[in-house]
């Protein structure tokens, strides 16, 4: 039933515009159809809350009622109508800010999961939803699940070595994919740290020893190993030839090892700040340096991450940005050990 024309005065559409929930439950109802329900739940509110909300909106004519069966879906009777309504000519002003409104993001996201759901069996849906679906398809509080399934393509019964492990940050991407891990460092300190973080973590079905050693003595059997990480370690190395012999008598015919390092850079301070003794390494460099210890099957390649290291406050005249962050580029390299 339409109300009298006052209800579309300027006056009345601005008071019921004021409030931010009709203006999310508006903007909701301008993208798609929704069932008072679904409404609710791309609000995160009540049905009682959300009803009192939606009959002041049906007072002022700004919605349009469909009904199927015993349901009642409803969207926003705005944007299309003539250029004399004042309910469209403010909507016009208003609606290019909603998305700005701080709860606008957390209403699509719910939206794109309730239309999900009604949506299943329809594969043009998720056509529709290919660029958005990152966002709802692979939220998951710890990526533990992916990690999983990822582990099952590897054969069983791997041993894995973190070199230069520092406080595990490697080798917590490790856990589940071996059935023993080995962590290495030369510090005692930085051990302690990495058990106790991983410990905390869980084991997820891997074997963890912690061992103290130098990269260029690893306190490894010849061929123990199946494959081996060495990230961000070998800029801190005076000579990179003895670690790399080192870790290649330590892995397995057909053992795999792959390095992260840094690109060479002028961040001085990281000398007394992080105790860097090179300012990056060449890539070409450490290809090399790969292949004067018998790796074979090199492969380097660029990483889209950064190493984002900040200065630190007790070395105050050796950084000229003033104690901001820096963001030095990264490459891989890989290196596998001949079968025969």
């Amino acid at each position: 039933m339409n109300v009298s024309t006052t209800s579309q005065t300027a006056p009345a559409l601005l008071r019921v515009l004021s409030d931010g929930t009709r203006l999310r439950a508006l903007a909701l109802l301008a993208r798609e159809e929704l069932s008072v329900g679904e409404l609710s739940r791309c609000l995160a509110m009540t049905q009682s809350r959300v009803s009192n909300h939606l009959r002041v909106l049906r007072e002022h004519d700004l919605l349009i009622e469909r009904r199927s069966g015993t349901s009642t879906f409803l969207r926003a009777a705005l944007g299309a109508g003539s250029a004399d309504s004042a309910a469209d000519r403010l909507w016009s002003a208003v609606a290019p800010d909603l998305d700005a409104v701080p709860e606008a993001e957390a209403d699509r996201l719910r939206l794109l999961g309730v239309l999900a759901e009604r949506n299943t069996d329809d594969a043009s849906f998720f056509d529709r939803m290919a660029g958005d679906w990152d966002k709802v398809g692979a939220l998951f509080a710890r990526g533990e699940a992916r990690q999983r399934a990822a582990a099952h393509l590897l054969p069983a019964g791997l041993t894995f070595a973190d070199l230069g492990c520092g406080t595990g940050y490697v080798a917590r991407a490790l856990v589940g994919l071996c059935s023993r891990l080995v962590c290495i460092d030369r510090s005692e300190g930085m051990l302690e740290e990495a058990e106790r973080r991983l410990r905390e973590q869980g084991a997820s079905g891997t074997e963890m020893e912690f061992r103290r050693g130098e990269l260029d003595a690893l306190p490894l059997e010849d061929g123990e190993l199946d494959g081996a990480v060495a990230a961000m370690v070998l800029h801190h190395l005076p000579e990179l030839d003895p670690a790399l012999h080192e870790m290649r008598r330590a892995l397995k015919p057909g053992g795999t090892l792959s390095v992260i390092e840094l690109m060479p850079h002028r961040e001085a301070w990281m000398h007394a700040d992080l105790g860097d003794r090179h300012l990056g390494l060449d890539p070409t460099e450490v290809q090399a340096a790969f292949a004067r210890a018998g790796f074979t099957d090199l492969r380097v390649e660029p990483l889209d991450d950064r190493y984002c290291p900040v200065p630190s406050a007790q070395q105050p005249n050796t950084d000229p940005r003033g104690g901001e962050s820096v963001a030095l580029a990264l490459y891989l390299v890989r290196g596998r050990v001949p079968q025969s």
